[in-house]
């Protein structure tokens, strides 16, 4: 195979691969579940809202209720913050019942309930 047979493959080999690894936006459906909207809260309160310090709230295993009323609260600046506050205005109420779902669910190890 000479050079510009191997290169045309190696384009039309990447060209294919392109293609097929991102999802077209139009065929996706539905909305993220509680569980990867979560994702977003990991860089300050864990993976899975486990991390306890003295900075973060552990969000794992919190109450739906407190979840949802401290995240609107932030979201209005009712409760002030630097960064939540940012960070709600960013989703819905719903958004914030399945992320309440969500982390109420999760038991970290030694978490007895």
């Amino acid at each position: 195979m000479n050079i510009i047979n191997t290169t045309c493959a190696a384009v039309l080999i990447l060209a294919a691969a392109a293609s097929q690894a991102a999802p077209d936006p139009a065929k996706l459906s539905g909305n993220p579940t509680g569980e990867a909207l979560a994702h977003t809260c990991a860089a300050c309160h864990g993976t899975y809202g486990e991390l306890k310090g003295e900075h973060f709230v552990p969000l794992a295993g919190m109450d739906e209720g407190e979840f949802i009323t401290s995240m609107k609260e932030f979201r209005s600046h009712k409760r002030p913050s630097s960064i939540m506050s940012h960070i709600a205005e960013g989703y819905s109420d719903e958004e914030f019942e399945r992320m309440a779902r969500f982390f109420n669910g999760v038991r970290i190890k030694g978490d007895v309930k």
